[in-house]
């Protein structure tokens, strides 16, 4: 049995350019791991593989189930696994929570499955399952290129306090991006922290993600925007007593929604036990 954290993401700046010939835009996105964690607990026990996820409205297969399928068939293993996830990272607002499971449950299994993996086999086999689940084998501060998989550190992480806002509202990623092709080259911005090209698609296609947008805008932030394609949005600071008050203060206003606070890290999961 092994127990890992798998630690959330938050696109700093995210940069949109064409469409790839294999269906992907080509991206180019300063990435920092954040110490807001699930936790992945993975056993080899019966027969097949299992996962319990307490998120319940998962859209789709687990991409625990899959990550697990993909390194089993690598190492020709046909061992039964246990693979129960305990969800803090909400879902579908652009902070990787479903493929940093996926990283951790490949960590684990690497680990508790022989033999061990190349690192750079292992990177090409998280880019199998989804773009962006080599990152949270490196974690801290990346320069993400390609469709997402290419990866280089970009320095020391930030030493911002992060407050993020997420709002109950689901972005489906393949709808951003379809709105983005629409909208054309003219939602492109200049890059920067808190820069996002996908940000007018996304309130495009959620309008009410704006009020969200402009109440971050207005915390007096270093710097703010949105991760990924949505819905999270992200207030940098470097004084944590002006973080908490825009904890507070965003709290209060949007009962509704996730206020969460954090800081960088220089991994993207971390494996807490083992026995």
């Amino acid at each position: 049995m092994i127990h890992v954290e798998a630690f959330a993401k938050i696109n700093l700046s995210l940069s949109v350019m064409e469409r790839r010939a294999d269906g992907f835009h080509e991206l180019d996105s300063l990435v920092q791991t954040v110490d807001l964690t699930d936790r992945i607990t993975v056993r080899l026990e019966g027969d097949g593989i299992r996962v319990g996820n307490d998120l319940r409205d998962l859209q789709g297969r687990d991409l625990a189930e899959i990550a697990a399928e993909r390194i089993l068939h690598e190492k020709t293993s046909s061992v039964g696994v246990s693979i129960v996830i305990k969800k803090r990272i909400p879902a579908g607002a652009g902070l990787g929570g479903g493929s940093s499971d996926a990283a951790a449950v490949l960590v684990a299994l690497d680990r508790i499955v022989k033999p061990r993996l190349a690192r750079r086999k292992l990177e090409r086999l998280a880019a199998t399952i989804g773009s962006d689940v080599p990152l949270f084998l490196r974690g801290g501060l990346l320069r993400m290129t390609g469709r997402g998989e290419v990866l280089r550190f970009a320095g020391q992480p930030r030493r911002e306090r992060f407050v993020l806002l997420v709002p109950p509202i689901h972005c489906d990623t393949t709808e951003i991006y379809r709105r983005f092709d629409a909208l054309g080259a003219g939602c492109r911005k200049e890059g920067g922290l808190g820069a996002n090209d996908l940000l007018e698609a996304a309130l495009s296609v959620n309008p009410a993600l704006a009020e969200y947008h402009d109440a971050v805008e207005r915390t007096g932030a270093q710097y703010a925007g949105m991760s990924g394609s949505g819905a999270s949005f992200f207030a940098a600071f470097s004084d944590r007593k002006a973080a908490g008050e825009a904890e507070r203060l965003l709290g209060k206003r949007f009962p509704e929604a996730k206020v969460l606070a954090c800081s960088a890290t220089g991994e993207g999961h971390r494996i807490i036990g083992e026995g």
